[in-house]
């Protein structure tokens, strides 16, 4: 290992070998810091820097790393324009990484403006720039002016006037400027003319003849503004002159959106593209999605545009193969509320189904980007689906026949149903999701956790229970009786047990067994890191979904709560719990439903939004997603660490809620296509643009429809 050896002391060939060699210390720093990983030309970025640093070796006499510093230095004084940015990441190896110095005496450690001179106009220069190798198409110059003036957070640029240059807001670009490079979002685009109005224009083209060809061209002037993501020498000072700016290349986006997120801890999060059109990775720091530094994924958009359930599983797979790349120990569950999709993800084509179509005007993207997920990040729901790693839950049909509340009921689906006893020991609150909102006042609320009370310290079934209450009312005249040592209201009794014995009897049929001690409760306890667990709760009503969702999370809650404790104390190996995960990831779409904004449903909620507080402490990470985020509680929302927004109505989109978009990036969310998603994260100092692929088994399911 290099690092630590002394300056001054000659390199062996081993030592060598590390500087110049793949996948040795020079490159894997490369790959770890620098960010140069995981898009299509990493791996020659990475080899134009080991062969550049071979370079300077070779023409040094019994090789020292001081010497190596000096001849550096001296590079660096004298350097050509396309080699700044490699010697510059050499000199931040040895500075940052070996913790030597170098001097930067020269012309480098003084950026200039890149200042046209002589007979060569600006685009001639940029011309110019376009033959250098590896040198991105200069598309454009920055243009600070009395109204759009430069500052630390952003810039204003304008356009090469040519159709072969088409730019939006959400892409990347980057201006340079003697290897400082400044990357950032276009957020707003205009294209202006010296015409000043409407009626110029006109009279200018022959009285209003729109077939007429003009003798001369209008000039037309496009100019951009772009947020400022990543400032290559960290100074947080405005672009000072009409620097070159290009579309970003791969490694700037992945030093933008990627320097603080080290490789150990990257989840993988879609892709963007660079200035060749290739998909370059997003990530996300796991750290900050499951906890313990922060947690909670939100994903909003328009309801029937297909994006928000399909991300969220790109998500959930993406964290499970973290999970199984780096031991971090995930598993996830996932509700199934609306149609029966996610019942069916197990139902996959194969890697070769996938070759077939790889060249298909239709899916030939979605196989590319499935490809590089699992190349790169070890994303295979393929495999997975043949390992088992996929169980699937519905509710048990009332019907004698028995079988499940759902529409895939083969072997593969397990039933499940509860008792009182395994709703109590997921904590009182679940009884509350027995009622409706309106019938849960004090009185109710009191009653209820009395009958809890007395239920759990007596083992009783519903059936003991409702008998238990009737027994205590019978005993004492009067409006006022005692349950468990405190006193109740007659009314109030009468009202609730009407109300449990509907909701048993007919809305909770067969999910709630009133009598029978043979329920069968989702077995949590068997959660293992790497799986992912579909639960069905489409066929249920809404008292039925909200008490299944609410009885997991809480049960799940806990069951991380004791596991950490045990793990602290050092008694986890010993327990029951050693096997289950470290993370639970939980995805429920329609988040409102569950967790409304406002006070309303402020019993049946007032737990879970505590649990969204404290998840990342205990290692629970809620992925919700809902057509309007502006419905889920604040609490919830503010203890988000990653923000996702597809195609949005205009009206959700202006509001206060979505302020982390600037409103060009707004006015995108409502044209946003299938696949897109505009995503925040707290580690991310802008939003980016990503595009994820197909689901594989929607792209299954598309393969046989068109091919059949």
């Amino acid at each position: 290992m290099i690092r630590g050896k002394d300056p001054a002391e000659q390199l062996k060939g081993e030592d060598v070998q590390e500087l110049v060699e793949g996948n040795k210390e020079f490159d894997r720093w490369l790959k770890r810091e620098k960010r140069i990983s995981n898009y299509p030309n990493a791996s020659y970025d990475r080899e134009k820097r080991r062969n550049e640093l071979a370079d300077i070796i070779k023409g040094i006499t019994n090789p020292t790393l001081k010497r190596i510093v000096d001849e550096l230095d001296i590079r660096l004084q004298n350097v050509e324009d396309e080699k700044v940015e490699i010697l510059q990441d050499i000199r931040e190896f040895f500075e940052k990484w070996l913790g030597i110095p170098v001097p930067l005496s020269g012309k480098a450690s003084k950026p200039k403006d890149l200042v046209i001179q002589g007979e060569l106009s600006v685009m001639a220069q940029a011309k110019e720039e376009e033959k250098k190798e590896g040198a991105a198409r200069c598309i454009g110059r920055i243009a600070p002016t009395l109204r759009s003036p430069s500052t630390p957070g952003e810039f204003t640029f304008w356009v090469e006037d040519s159709e072969h240059i088409h730019i939006e807001v959400g892409n990347l670009v980057t201006a340079h400027n003697r290897g400082v490079r400044v990357t950032g979002l276009v957020t707003d685009l205009q294209a202006v003319s010296d015409v000043r109005e409407v009626l110029d224009s006109f009279y200018a083209h022959a009285f209003g003849r729109p077939d007429a060809e003009l003798p001369t061209r209008i000039p037309i002037v496009v100019n951009a503004k772009a947020e400022i993501v990543r400032r290559s020498d960290g100074r947080m000072e405005p672009i000072r002159g009409n620097w070159p700016v290009t579309f970003a290349t791969a490694k700037e986006i992945r030093e933008a959106y990627g320097a603080q997120i080290s490789p150990e801890h990257e989840v993988l999060a879609g892709f963007t593209y660079d200035d060749r059109k290739d998909p370059v990775p997003i990530g996300l720091d796991a750290r900050y999605v499951v906890g313990y530094e922060a947690a909670h994924i939100n994903i909003s958009g328009a309801s029937g545009v297909a994006t928000k359930t399909s991300y969220a599983l790109f998500l959930l797979y993406a964290l499970l193969a973290h999970s199984e790349q780096h031991n971090s120990n995930i598993a996830s569950i996932a509700f199934n509320v609306k149609e029966a999709d996610l019942m069916f993800l197990d139902n996959l084509p194969t890697w070769e189904d996938l070759d077939r179509i790889k060249d298909h005007p239709l899916w030939k993207f979605s196989v590319r980007l499935w490809r590089q997920a699992r190349n790169d990040y070890g994303i295979d729901p393929i495999r997975w689906a043949k390992e088992k790693r996929f169980q699937f839950f519905a509710p048990k049909h009332f019907s004698p026949d028995g079988g499940v509340l759902s529409r895939r009921s083969d072997s593969n689906v397990k039933d499940f149903c509860y008792g009182l006893q395994a709703l109590i020991d997921a904590g009182v609150g679940a009884l509350y999701a027995l009622f409706d909102p309106d019938d849960l006042d004090e009185k109710a609320v009191a009653l209820i956790a009395s009958m809890g009370d007395l239920a759990k310290r007596e083992s009783l079934t519903f059936e003991q229970l409702i008998n238990k209450v009737q027994s205590a009312m019978k005993q004492r005249k009067g409006d006022w009786f005692e349950l468990d040592g405190a006193v109740h209201h007659r009314a109030t009794a009468n009202k609730i047990l009407n109300r449990l014995r509907h909701s048993l009897e007919n809305q909770l049929k067969g999910v709630v067994m009133k009598v029978e001690n043979t329920d069968s409760p989702i077995p949590l306890k068997e959660l293992q890191p790497g799986q992912l667990w579909v639960v069905d709760i489409t066929q249920l009503s809404d008292k039925g979904q909200r008490l299944i969702f609410q009885t997991v999370v809480r049960t799940v809650f806990r069951l991380l709560e004791d596991r950490k404790t045990l793990e602290i104390t050092g008694r986890l190996g010993n327990s029951e719990l050693k096997d289950f995960p470290r993370h639970v990831v939980i995805f429920v779409d329609e988040l409102n439903k569950f967790v409304p904004a406002g006070r309303e449903f402020s019993v049946l909620k007032g737990e879970i939004v505590e649990i969204a507080a404290r998840g990342r402490s205990v290692g629970l990470c809620l992925l919700g997603a809902q057509q309007l985020a502006s419905k889920v509680d604040e609490e919830v929302l503010a203890n988000t660490s990653t923000f996702a927004v597809g195609r949005s109505h205009p009206v959700e989109i202006q509001k206060s809620l979505y302020g982390w978009l600037a409103e060009g990036l707004k006015q995108k969310a409502t044209l946003l296509d299938k696949g897109w998603m505009l995503l925040w994260h707290t580690l991310h100092n802008r939003p980016v643009l990503v595009h994820f692929p197909i689901p594989l088994h929607h792209l299954k399911r598309e393969i046989e429809s068109r091919i059949s």
